[in-house]
């Protein structure tokens, strides 16, 4: 009960009087998520613990109840109920029509890659190892113990701090930006990627800026996938269907995180041993259900968890020993989970001066130059302290309004002119708290430069599969550079055989 009005505490804290108007008279279809407004195709509600609070899709764009975000309005089939989202009295969301099915192209120029089970080997051997043993013990339920630096040595332990890595100055300390991104990677989607993401915008170190994406399925473009991933960018894991289950057990949690790095392995083509992080949906992180399933499949982090704010902030630390009184939102874990890091969500700060932990949710700038000030001065407070990495938590339908998409753009091309700040993914900044290295050596910090592993290409040339959907009983329509299944993949069919 105590989580549930600490939620919703937070969204009255979080967001100003004007952004909720009208929140009390939605009723929330379930407890979690995000669905349309009953009356205006532009207009949507995010429900947390049965509580909805409006927004408003910026210059002109419809929510889509497909994607669960906003998209262009010749994506959105909204012209069917002209005028409204809904017809007055509807307790559901109306069917949404799929488009005719696309025949899948027959050119032999299709870019396939070889079938994943034959790489299977490889792939196993390419997985990162936890520990200096050959296997890993089986996970006891056994309570951690308090955090010292006799229960937590490194390089595989670390205790919640501020204190910075390896007792480096701050000026010795890169500053790391860990850009993350989530939900759906769709061909809109992908283009706001790409234009952030430019080659051009460099490291100090040369190599190309890069962020992580916790992804989920329905409607992600699994070529585009492929494509960012083959660019040096970190893949993750969201889920498969994003529904919360307050009651979810370890194994409904392995059904959808490891039913999602199938997929993302079997269309992706991206080797499963390297998507290794996991973000909850909707940040309510899972207790020892969620961390037990992590540890006893192979992941390596989580990105879920807001801490409560520190001066100077927090930087990531292991669950080997107790987190105390870090966590915000429960259930927290309080069992001992060798090896998983956290890469804990680190509170801003609005230009009013109240608390937010996404950049969506710093809902006062208005202009662009607003935007920027918003960014710089949370930098500034890493930046200026003890350098802590900065998470930029953020999703892509927040660009579609100019003024955000300036004011960021100007935000990244500022920061890299310092020669210390680097954008690194969340397996690139546990590198570095393993292994802490001054900004002097860190052209030669290997899990930062530019020679990364081989990756598979980029998708060029994908078939454009369109499955049947058993679920909803419709056609689905997505891209791979994998062979088409023959249904759409799901919980329980990954491969969809």
């Amino acid at each position: 009960m105590w989580s549930h009005l600490l939620w919703t505490f937070l969204l009255l804290l979080f967001h100003d009087v004007d952004w909720i108007t009208g929140a009390g008279s939605f009723d929330c279809p379930s407890r979690f998520g995000y669905f349309a407004d009953r009356r205006e195709c532009t207009k949507y509600y995010i429900c947390n613990f049965g509580f909805g609070v409006q927004q408003e899709c910026p210059n002109g764009l419809q929510f889509s109840t497909r994607l669960r975000n906003c998209d262009w309005t010749r994506n959105v089939n909204c012209t069917q109920y002209p005028g409204v989202a809904y017809r007055e009295g509807e307790d559901s969301y109306p069917p949404w029509i799929p488009a005719e099915p696309t025949e899948a192209p027959t050119s032999p120029d299709i870019f396939l890659f070889p079938p994943v089970n034959s790489r299977f080997p490889q792939i196993l051997a390419q997985a990162p190892q936890r520990t200096t043993t050959t296997s890993k013990p089986e996970l006891q339920a056994c309570p951690a113990l308090p955090c010292s630096s006799d229960t937590c040595k490194g390089p595989n332990c670390r205790c919640g701090s501020s204190d910075i890595p390896g007792g480096l100055d701050p000026e010795e300390t890169p500053q790391m930006v860990l850009l993350t991104f989530e939900n759906a990677i769709t061909e809109w989607s992908y283009s706001v990627y790409e234009n952030l993401l430019r080659d051009d915008r460099l490291n100090p170190n040369g190599c190309r800026i890069k962020a992580s994406f916790f992804v989920s399925h329905e409607w992600t473009d699994y070529s585009s996938v492929q494509t960012l991933y083959s660019k040096g960018h970190e893949v993750d894991v969201l889920g498969v269907t994003l529904q919360y289950d307050e009651n979810r057990t370890s194994q409904s949690w392995e059904r959808e995180t490891v039913g999602m790095r199938k997929i993302l392995h079997n269309f992706s083509n991206i080797s499963a041993a390297e998507i290794v992080g996991v973000r909850a949906p909707y940040l309510t992180i899972g207790g020892e259900d969620q961390f037990k399933m992590m540890y006893m499949n192979d992941f390596f982090f989580d990105s879920s968890m807001p801490v409560f704010e520190s001066e100077p902030p927090f930087f990531p630390f292991t669950l080997d020993c107790r987190i105390n009184n870090y966590c915000m939102i429960d259930p927290c874990p309080n069992n001992s989970y060798p090896g998983i890091w956290e890469l804990p969500l680190i509170m801003w700060t609005d230009l009013s001066g109240s608390r937010c932990n996404t950049v969506d949710s710093c809902t006062d700038a208005s202009s662009a130059p607003e935007v920027f000030e918003l960014l710089m001065s949370n930098f500034e407070r890493h930046y200026s302290t003890n350098r802590a990495p900065f998470n930029v938590f953020i999703t892509p339908a927040w660009f579609a309004k100019e003024v955000n998409a300036r004011g960021f753009r100007k935000f990244l091309d500022t920061i890299l002119e310092h020669k210390d700040v680097y954008f690194v993914t969340g397996m690139q900044a546990i590198e570095w708290m393993k292994a802490p290295t001054p900004t002097s050596q860190i052209k030669n910090f290997k899990p930062w430069q530019c020679a990364d592993p081989p990756r598979t290409p980029p998708c060029d040339k994908p078939n454009i599969c369109t499955p049947w959907f058993e679920k909803s009983k419709e056609i689905r329509s997505f891209k791979t550079c994998m062979p088409c299944p023959k249904n759409y993949p799901w919980l329980g069919n990954e491969l969809g055989l």
